[in-house]
């Protein structure tokens, strides 16, 4: 009635390094990626995010790339020609005929506000 152990052994023992290979090939293929951990899109929910640039102001915007953005009420910079619609800067000062406003910067780096 003994029973060999070795194959249970050595088929744990494949297992065990098998996914420990998974765990540290993730991890190195994530390395440089900054990924951190999940984000959930909520439209009601203020912006809170440490790692917008901050521009003075709507014209040094021109080193953008160009585009389509849109500027909120905040300050904060949207880029519109992603579907996700990602926040990618903040503005120290925006007026208020700046804000709620669709701008587009052309190759050039040229400013200009898009009518609706």
């Amino acid at each position: 009635m003994a029973k060999n152990k070795r194959g249970e052994h050595f088929s744990f023992a494949l297992l065990v390094v098998v996914f420990s290979m998974a765990i540290f090939s993730i991890a190195f293929l994530s390395e440089d990626s900054n990924l951190t951990g999940l984000a959930v899109y909520e439209q009601d929910a203020t912006y809170v995010n440490q790692n917008l640039l901050v521009y003075d102001n709507v014209n040094s915007l021109r080193t953008l790339a160009s585009g389509n953005y849109y500027l909120d009420t905040d300050g904060v910079v949207y880029w519109l020609d992603d579907s996700s619609k990602p926040p990618i800067a903040k503005l120290s000062y925006i007026s208020e005929s700046q804000k709620n406003r669709k701008i587009h910067i052309d190759n050039e780096g040229n400013l200009g506000y898009l009518l609706d």
